[in-house]
C-alpha cells in the first residue's frame, strides 16, 4: 500500500547539524546520548541539548528518535533505565534499540513508549519483522542486504512500520554481526566504537594458497548508497521512513542531503544535477545500489584504491550551496490566529495550527477609543505576523474588530507574544504519566552442574573426526552441511544442526531435524516443536536479554564473545549458557561474496578456505555459505583457555564450545590433548575479551 507521507529521518551528531537537519526538510531526526549509542565518536548530545533538540523540533512538527542501540552489560541497567525514564520525560517520539533487555525495560515501565528495532538487530525477513512487532516494535529498521524484492514482500506481508536506508556509508558486515574491530583492535561496534578496518586494504589468497592480486585491495570497502531515485517504488510498497546514515558527517553535508531527500519525496523524482552534487559532497568513488537491485559484486566496492576522504575534492560550487542551506532558519510551523478586540471587552486571541493544537487567550487589555488612527485588519494582522524568532509563521488571520477602537503596538506585541508562549506550551504538552516503580530485575538462578564439552563444525573431515569423539556432548553442525548428510545424522542425539546466521526468503527443510540452534530472532517461528539452541550472534551480554529468550523456549544459549569472564560469572543465568573456549571466533558476515568480489563470477566452495591478508600478514580464514551466499570471516589467531581451566569453571556455564574452522584432524587432536592436560600451547593464540572486555 503507498505510504503518501513517507518520512525523511536525518542524522544528527551534535545540535549545529542538528538544527541544519530540520531547517532542510527531516521529517524525523535521530541522534545519540552520551552513552548507549552506536555512534560513540560522534559528538552526541547532553541530557540537556536531548531537551533543547525536542522543543525545537516539536515546534515545527519534527520527530526526534534517540539511538539506545547498543549492547548493555548487567552492570549498566540502572543507568539505561534512568537514561530511559529521562527520554521518556524529555517526549522523545522513540527509542532506537538492539539489546531485548532495553526493549524489556521499557515495556515493563513506560509501556507508551514507542521503540524501533535497530537495523542491529538483523531483522531481515518477514518472520523477523512479524515477531519484533509481537515483542513489542513498532517500527522494524530493516538490513540493509535486502533487495527491492525482499523489501516489498515484508511490507506486502505486514503492517509493522518499515525502515530503510537509503543513502551514506555501507557496512560490509551484516549491522550487529560484525566483531573484527573488537577482536582485532579491542573497539566494538556493538558499543558505538568501530574503527572501520573494513576500510583497510587486504590481499586475497585462494584455495591453493596463491595470492590472487600483486598488490592489496579494498575488498571489505563498499561504496555509499544512494537510492534518491528510488523513492517512488518505496511509497508505492508502503515503506515508512527513509533514513540517512551519518551521525558522524558535519553539518554541510546533512544539509544537503536532507534537502535533497525532502525535494524528491516532495517532487516524485530527483534530477541528475540533484545526484552529482550528492555525489561531490561526499562519496567513496561514486554511489551503489548494491543490494537493493540485487546487484552483488566488485563494482560495489571501493576496489582498487579508499576514498574515504574525497570530501577534500569536493566542488566549490556545491559546497558554498551546502554552507548556505546549514546556516537555513526557515523550518515555521504555519498557524492560524483569530483575534477579538470589541468594545470595553478585554482583547481575545485564538491560535490554532494544523496538528488540532489550539489556545485561547483573553488578555487584561482592553482597547481604548481612538483619537486617530483607529484600528484596522491590516494593522493588527501585521502585529500578529510579526513571528521572526519563533517556531512559527502566520498562515490564515481573522479578526473582528469595533469602529474607533485603539490598542498599543506595545500592547499588541505582549499580547501576541503571552499567546505564542501558551501555543508553545500546548505543542509541548506531553500526555505521559510520570509516575514509575523503582527498577528491579531478579531471575532464578539456573542449577550449574558440571562442564560439559560441546563442538561446532566446518567441514565433513572435521564432523567424521568429532562425532567418533566422546570429549563432546554436542556436535553443532551447519545447516549445509547437516543437509548433505542427513541420514547419517537425524537421529544421532548428539547433533544439533545449526541454521544459517541470516535467512531472508531462503527456504529451509527442517522436516527430520530434532534439534536447531538458532542466530536471529527471525529464525525463531521456524523452528516450532523444535529444541532451540542460541549462537552466539545472538549477543546475549546481560541477564534481562537471557531471560527474553527463555520465554520464546530456547535451551540454551552461547553467550556474547564479547564479555569478560567476570562479566560471565556475574549473569543471573536463567537459562544453561555455553561459552567459546576454543577457536576462531566470527568476526564478521557479509553478503558481499569476497570469491565474486575477487573473480567476478561465483565458484564458492565449503570444504576448503579462502584467507583475507592484512598490512601486518595475518591470514583470517573465509568460508562461503552457497545457500545463502554469504562469506563467514573469522579471526586470525584462535581463542584458547586450555591453561585456564580454573577461571572457566567459576564462569557457571554448562557448556564450553570448541569452534573448528579450518583445522585438520591432527591439529584437533593435538587441541583435545590440551584442553584433557591444560596445558599451555605452542601457537599463536588470543585470550579475546575474557580478560580485557569492550
Amino acid at each position: 500500500m503507498e505510504n503518501k507521507e513517507i518520512e525523511v529521518l536525518s542524522p544528527a551528531g551534535d545540535f549545529e547539524t542538528f538544527k541544519a537537519a530540520v531547517n532542510n526538510g527531516a521529517d524525523a531526526i535521530y541522534l545519540g546520548g552520551k552513552s548507549f549509542s552506536a555512534r560513540k565518536n560522534a559528538q552526541n548530545f547532553t541530557n540537556e541539548e536531548i531537551i533543547d533538540a525536542v522543543k525545537y523540533a516539536h515546534l515545527r512538527n519534527v520527530k526526534v528518535y534517540v539511538t539506545l542501540n547498543t549492547l548493555v552489560m548487567d552492570n549498566e541497567l540502572e543507568e539505561v533505565f534512568e537514561f530511559i525514564k529521562f527520554c521518556y520525560e524529555a517526549n522523545v517520539d522513540a527509542l532506537i534499540i538492539q539489546d531485548l533487555a532495553v526493549l524489556r525495560i521499557v515495556k515493563d515501565y513506560f509501556p507508551d513508549f514507542p521503540c524501533h528495532a535497530s537495523t542491529q538487530m538483523t531483522i531481515s525477513s518477514l518472520e523477523g519483522v512479524k515477531l519484533a512487532k509481537e515483542m513489542g516494535f513498532s517500527r522494524v529498521v530493516l538490513s540493509r542486504e535486502l533487495s527491492f524484492e525482499e523489501i516489498k514482500y515484508i511490507a506486502d506481508n505486514t503492517d509493522a512500520e518499515l525502515e530503510v536506508f537509503v543513502h551514506g556509508a555501507l557496512c560490509v558486515c551484516y549491522s550487529g554481526q560484525c566483531l573484527l574491530s573488537s577482536i582485532i583492535g579491542s573497539r566494538s561496534g556493538n558499543r558505538g566504537a568501530c574503527a572501520q578496518p573494513c576500510r583497510l586494504n587486504y590481499n586475497l589468497i585462494d584455495y591453493d594458497g596463491k595470492k590472487v592480486f600483486k598488490d592489496s585491495k579494498y575488498l571489505l570497502s563498499p561504496k555509499d548508497l544512494c537510492l534518491a531515485d528510488e523513492i517512488e517504488q518505496l511509497k508505492k510498497i508502503g515503506i515508512k521512513s527513509l533514513k540517512i546514515e551519518g551521525r558522524m558527517k558535519n553539518k554541510e553535508y546533512v544539509s544537503l542531503v536532507t534537502g535533497a531527500y525532502s525535494d524528491a519525496v516532495k517532487r516524485g523524482s530527483v534530477s541528475d544535477d540533484t545526484l552529482m552534487e550528492l555525489e561531490n559532497i561526499f562519496s567513496r568513488s561514486g554511489f551503489t545500489k548494491a543490494y537493493f537491485d540485487n546487484n552483488i559484486n566488485r563494482n560495489m566496492l571501493n576496489f582498487d584504491k579508499n576514498n574515504d576522504l574525497v570530501y577534500k575534492n569536493i566542488d566549490n560550487k556545491v559546497l558554498k550551496k551546502a554552507e548556505e542551506m546549514s546556516r537555513l532558519d526557515a523550518r515555521k510551523t504555519r498557524i492560524n490566529a483569530f483575534v477579538s478586540v470589541k468594545k470595553n471587552k478585554e482583547i481575545f486571541v485564538r491560535l490554532f495550527d494544523n496538528e488540532n493544537n489550539c489556545i485561547e487567550y483573553l488578555s487584561n487589555v482592553t482597547p481604548q477609543s481612538a483619537n486617530n488612527a483607529p484600528l484596522d485588519f491590516d494593522s493588527l494582522k501585521s502585529q500578529f505576523s510579526r513571528l521572526g524568532d519563533t517556531a512559527f509563521c502566520l498562515d490564515e488571520f481573522e479578526c473582528e474588530i469595533d469602529d474607533n477602537l485603539f490598542v498599543s503596538k506595545k500592547d499588541l506585541n505582549e499580547i501576541r507574544r503571552q499567546a505564542v508562549i501558551l501555543l508553545e506550551d500546548k505543542i509541548l504538552l506531553s500526555n505521559r504519566k510520570k509516575e514509575y516503580k523503582n527498577f528491579e530485575f531478579c531471575f532464578c538462578k539456573n542449577s550449574f552442574g558440571e562442564h560439559k564439552f560441546t563442538a561446532s563444525v566446518c567441514t565433513k573431515e572435521q564432523l567424521d573426526y568429532v562425532m567418533e569423539n566422546e570429549f563432546f556432548d554436542k556436535i553443532f553442525v551447519p545447516y549445509n552441511l547437516y543437509i548433505k548428510n542427513k541420514e547419517l545424522l537425524k537421529n544421532n542425539q548428539k547433533i544439533v544442526c545449526v541454521l544459517p546466521k541470516v535467512i531472508r526468503k531462503e527456504k529451509i527443510n527442517l522436516s527430520d531435524i530434532k534439534k536447531v540452534s538458532i542466530s536471529n530472532i527471525g529464525q525463531i517461528p521456524l523452528c516450532k516443536n523444535k529444541e532451540i539452541y542460541g549462537e552466539a550472534n545472538l549477543n546475549i551480554t546481560n541477564s534481562i536479554s537471557l531471560n527474553e529468550y527463555k520465554k520464546y523456549g530456547l535451551k540454551a544459549i552461547m553467550l556474547s564473545n564479547e564479555l569478560t569472564l567476570t562479566q560471565i560469572e556475574c549473569n543471573k543465568k536463567s537459562i544453561d549458557c555455553e561459552i567459546l573456549v576454543y577457536g576462531k571466533i566470527e568476526v564478521m558476515n557479509t553478503k558481499a561474496c569476497i570469491y565474486k568480489s575477487a573473480f567476478g563470477k561465483c565458484g564458492c566452495r565449503e570444504d576448503k578456505f579462502l584467507y583475507l591478508e592484512d598490512r601486518m600478514k595475518k591470514r583470517f580464514p573465509v568460508l562461503q555459505d552457497s545457500f545463502t551466499c554469504t562469506s563467514h570471516i573469522f579471526n586470525s589467531s584462535p581463542l584458547f583457555m586450555a591453561d585456564k581451566l580454573n577461571e572457566l569453571k567459576n564462569t557457571k556455564v554448562k557448556y564450553l564450545r570448541f569452534a573448528f574452522t579450518d583445522e585438520n584432524v591432527d591439529e584437533i587432536k593435538n587441541v583435545i590433548a590440551l584442553y584433557k592436560s591444560g596445558s599451555k600451547c605452542n601457537f599463536e593464540f588470543t585470550r579475546g575479551h575474557y580478560f580485557r572486555g569492550v
